[in-house]
């Protein structure tokens, strides 16, 4: 049997919602990540990745060690790693 595949385009949506439904009490962070949103929704997926790396950092928003497996696949996919080192995503790595 084989299952549908996502689209990356999903496949980072659903990880930005994943993370604004678990840092919902700041509301400083609902902002940036509905930014994000909106530029995955554009098509925008390159820039939303840099965007959210970047919304991490300055919002200090805990990413779960899961979502951020699938943003550096996400980012490698997109050819964009900078994205998450420039950042240093991973010092916001929980769990």
């Amino acid at each position: 049997m084989s299952w549908p595949v996502e689209s990356s385009d999903d496949l980072l949506r659903a990880t930005v919602v994943a993370i604004a439904r678990r840092t919902v009490a700041d509301p400083r962070s609902a902002g940036a990540l509905g930014s994000v949103l909106e530029l995955i929704g554009n098509d925008e997926a390159e820039l939303a990745l840099d965007h959210l790396a970047r919304s991490v950092e300055y919002y200090r928003i805990p990413v779960l060690r899961e979502e951020y497996d699938r943003l550096v696949a996400e980012a490698a996919r997109l050819d964009s790693k900078d994205s998450l080192s420039e950042t240093g995503l991973e010092r916001f790595v929980i769990g």
